[in-house]
C-alpha cells in the first residue's frame, strides 16, 4: 500500500505538467548609455530595450499521428518594454509597456498608461494618438475612444483586442478587431 501511494504522488504531478501548450518565446535586450551635457552638469541616463515575441506552437492537423508534424503559422504577440535610468542609482526610474497590433493593414501599438491604455498609429506622429482605452470596473472591459467612434473593448482569448460601438448611420452594431501582429 505504502508503494502505492509513492508511485500517485509521482504520477499525478507529472500528468499536470504534460497538459500545457508549447510556447516558443523569444526576447531580445538592448542597452544604451547617453551621456547629457546641460552645461551645470554631465549626467548619464541608460535606456534599456526588452522586446518580447510570444508564439504559440501549433501543428498541421494532417500530420496529427506523424512522428514529424508540419508546424503551422500561428499568431504571435510582441511586447516591448522600455525602461530609462535618469540617474546613477543601479535602478531604472520609469517603465513603458507596448503591444503591437494590426487592423486593416495598417499596424498600431497599444501604450499602457495609468487608465487603461493609449493606441496610436506605428509610424505616425508621437504625438498623435488614434484612440484611448480606459479600465472599468469590469474585468477585461474596456471603454474605448477615437476621434471616429466611441465604444467599448476587450480582449478575446487570442489577445486580439475587440472594438464593438454603434453606428447611427447604418443603424447596426460594428465590431472592429485588432489583431495581434505575428
Amino acid at each position: 500500500m505504502k508503494h502505492l501511494i509513492y508511485i500517485a504522488a509521482f504520477l499525478v504531478p507529472t500528468v499536470f505538467f504534460a497538459q500545457e501548450k508549447p510556447t516558443s518565446v523569444s526576447e531580445e535586450t538592448t542597452t544604451k548609455t547617453v551621456t547629457v551635457d546641460d552645461g551645470r552638469e554631465v549626467v548619464e541616463k541608460k535606456v534599456k530595450v526588452t522586446t518580447r515575441e510570444e508564439q504559440q506552437i501549433k501543428l498541421a492537423e494532417s500530420d496529427k499521428h506523424k512522428v514529424n508534424q508540419d508546424v503551422v503559422d500561428s499568431p504571435s504577440k510582441v511586447t516591448q518594454t522600455i525602461e530609462v535610468d535618469n540617474d546613477m542609482d543601479p535602478f531604472y526610474d520609469s517603465k513603458t509597456k507596448s503591444v503591437y497590433y494590426t487592423y486593416n493593414d495598417d499596424n498600431y501599438i497599444f501604450k499602457r498608461n495609468d487608465n487603461g491604455f493609449i493606441v496610436s498609429e506605428v509610424g505616425a506622429d508621437a504625438g498623435m494618438k488614434y484612440g484611448h482605452g480606459m479600465s472599468t470596473s469590469r474585468a477585461n472591459n474596456y471603454v474605448f475612444s477615437s476621434k471616429d467612434y466611441n465604444g467599448i473593448g476587450y480582449f478575446d482569448a487570442n489577445n486580439n483586442f475587440i472594438v464593438e460601438y454603434y453606428d447611427a448611420d447604418s443603424n447596426t452594431i460594428v465590431k472592429k478587431v485588432f489583431k495581434m501582429t505575428r
